[in-house]
């Protein structure tokens, strides 16, 4: 009987204390300190990120595919053609962190040169004006549709800040960040990125005006920056 008693005791004890780490656990992802809310946290801004940089890539592509042909008819056929080099590489869309942050790097350099070139406001010839027309509307639409862009910037940034600060662990911490590392780096550079487009946009639609160009199907762009 004393034996039966004493196996009663360990059965309810185990039970009793399994019952309170199952309770503990919740109670600690309740309040954000578990790791299976870190690790959704984690999982969910991923997602989020990876649409990101996809809709980037591709506007990219089509940004740098119209400086490349704004660079030839400024007459550097060294610069189109890197630029339309780096365009087919984000066409393709089997790029690399690294090919994300330099192709905005790329595109933000590109933007300023150009831009300095039709700020000089030199007359151009014929043949200059044909190749500025091609160019004029796929860089317009180019350039708003990675302006389209700015509203999901500042939707990853502040997802990215809530996933980081609902973790405590160190360590989470930092492996998230590595993680988010071009997505941060796209939060903090593109939105700069999209000011210099539209700066230079605007200003191309003026050069082309000067140069009595036809620059009815690029009026009716919609380009709107903050």
């Amino acid at each position: 009987m004393k034996k039966l008693a004493i196996t009663l005791m360990v059965i309810l004890g185990v039970g009793i204390s399994i019952d309170a780490n199952a309770q503990f656990k919740d109670l600690k992802n309740l309040v954000g300190g578990g790791e299976e809310k870190e690790e959704k946290s984690g999982g969910d801004i991923t997602a989020i990120q990876d649409a990101l940089i996809a809709d980037l890539t591709d506007a990219l592509g089509d940004v740098l595919s119209a400086q490349a042909m704004l660079a030839e008819a400024q007459g550097n056929k060294e610069l189109a053609a890197a630029l339309q080099n780096t365009a087919d590489k984000m066409a393709g869309g089997d790029v690399s962190n690294d090919d994300i942050k330099g192709a905005v790097q790329q595109t933000a350099e590109a933007a300023e040169l150009q831009q300095e070139e039709m700020n000089k406001k030199n007359v151009v010839d014929a043949e200059a004006k044909k190749l500025y027309a091609k160019a004029l509307v796929p860089y317009i639409k180019s350039v708003a549709k990675t302006s389209k862009l700015s509203g999901p910037i500042k939707d990853f940034m502040n997802e990215a800040q809530n996933s980081l600060k609902s973790i405590k662990n160190p360590m989470q911490i930092r492996k998230l960040k590595g993680t988010l590392d071009t997505g941060l780096f796209v939060g903090k550079n593109v939105p700069k990125l999209i000011v210099t487009l539209g700066k230079s946009s605007k200003d191309l639609l003026t050069f082309a005006k000067a140069n009595e160009m036809d620059t009815s199907g690029a009026d009716d762009i919609e380009l709107d920056f903050e």
